[in-house]
């Protein structure tokens, strides 16, 4: 990981890879259906997606998550959808070889306005939760790899934050991230 560069203020805007999509919602008496994806419409998302794991999170208000991923060798993509609530997505290009190293995407995750994104491998991810009970939907096109499973400090995306980070609510292992400043990806996995 090549730490020279100066991330601090990392360059807001889009990730080469990233894809969003408004889901598509129905609405009748009963309440509404909305499609956070489907493999065959291929304007939504251009790429072969298979489904290997798929799992919620639920967050409070001011919980901060991220910035996670995991890498090599057994890396997944993902897509995420917001279920219920509001949130502040981060996206964050941590490969080296792509034209949009080192950019910063942000999105709002509302669910008045549902949406999902997928996540290309060696993008980090995160989340500050705007409303009680957000829940984000995640789908991985892999296994979990407690070996390969990294992140950094959300230090990268504090001033993007309507709270200070510190002032965000956050698990014991997010707090002891390093600063991306500092961060080097090793993996633990032998195969």
């Amino acid at each position: 990981m090549n730490t020279d560069n100066n991330f601090h203020n990392p360059t807001i805007g889009s990730v080469e890879g990233v894809y969003v999509w408004q889901m598509p919602t129905y609405q009748d008496i009963r309440g509404r259906l909305f499609k956070a994806f489907t493999a065959e419409n291929i304007e939504l998302l251009p790429l072969p997606f298979i489904t290997y794991e798929h799992f919620f999170t639920e967050s409070r208000k001011n919980v901060f998550r991220g910035m996670h991923f995991q890498g090599y060798p057994h890396a997944v993509s993902k897509i995420i959808s917001v279920v219920q609530g509001k949130a502040i997505d981060f996206l964050f290009d941590m490969r080296e070889n792509s034209e949009t190293f080192g950019n910063l995407q942000i999105l709002d995750l509302d669910e008045n306005n549902p949406s999902s994104i997928y996540i290309p491998t060696g993008v980090a991810h995160g989340y500050l939760a705007l409303a009680e009970k957000t829940i984000i939907s995640y789908r991985m096109d892999g296994p979990y790899c407690a070996n390969c499973d990294s992140g950094f400090n959300g230090a990268i995306v504090s001033k993007h934050l309507p709270i200070m980070l510190l002032d965000s609510i956050r698990s014991d292992r997010d707090k002891e991230l390093e600063h991306f400043q500092e961060y080097s990806y090793y993996t633990k996995c032998d195969t």
